[in-house]
């Protein structure tokens, strides 16, 4: 991101108590910004159509509309939107259902400052990121007869299936490259490949289905 370049986000969750504690952790940051509070799934569409923010910090259990719904909706009219599930649930099946509509990545509500500055960074260029506990949901439970299971040995190269692992554990771009000693165009090269052969528009959907078939 460029150093003048303000960060805008949207929060949308049922709980004040979750609402005051991500203010107060977003507020260490001087080019991250909370541009406005929502409560429910109807309301996070309606504050996307607003305010056009660079991510949405979503919850997935709401009332009225819930964080999968609303998700849906805002992938369907406006794809461009960056949107980073936030929930209390580690359960694979929560995590599948936010991703597999667009979600970018899942974050827990207890991670750290740390963990929540990361996150949205790497979300807002284009990384999925899962929590280890997610990831370690996806692992235990994956869903063995899935309709959109992919062949992964079949469509991928050696060398993809072992960039596909290493973005699964959560390392950049810049640290795939060094791990490989390739440069970093040659893993962005890797990755569009990647997702381009599963079928997918982001890492975080590429894992799932990585997940589902064994592979990480």
């Amino acid at each position: 991101m460029s150093d003048n370049k303000v960060i805008q986000l949207i929060l949308v969750d049922d709980h004040r108590r979750v609402h005051q504690a991500l203010s107060e952790m977003i507020e260490f940051f001087d080019d991250i910004e909370i541009l406005a509070h929502g409560s429910n799934g109807q309301e996070a569409i309606e504050l996307v159509a607003k305010y056009h923010p660079d991510l949405v910090l979503m919850d997935v259990v709401m009332p009225e509309m819930d964080g999968v719904e609303a998700t849906k909706r805002i992938m369907q009219q406006y794809p461009d939107t960056k949107i980073l599930a936030l929930s209390s649930f580690k359960d694979s099946e929560t995590a599948r259902a936010m991703l597999e509509n667009g979600a970018v990545g899942y974050l827990l509500k207890n991670s750290s400052v740390d963990d929540l500055e990361n996150t949205i960074r790497s979300a807002l260029e284009g990384q999925g990121i899962l929590s280890p506990e997610i990831m370690q949901a996806l692992l235990e439970k994956p869903k063995a007869n899935s309709e959109d299971a992919v062949d992964i040995p079949e469509v991928l190269s050696q060398r993809e299936i072992e960039v596909l692992k290493l973005f699964a554990t959560g390392l950049t771009n810049g640290e795939i490259a060094a791990k490989l000693t390739i440069s970093t165009s040659t893993v962005k090269f890797h990755i569009t490949n990647i997702l381009n052969k599963m079928g997918v528009e982001t890492r975080a959907e590429a894992i799932v289905i990585a997940a589902k078939n064994g592979i990480v």
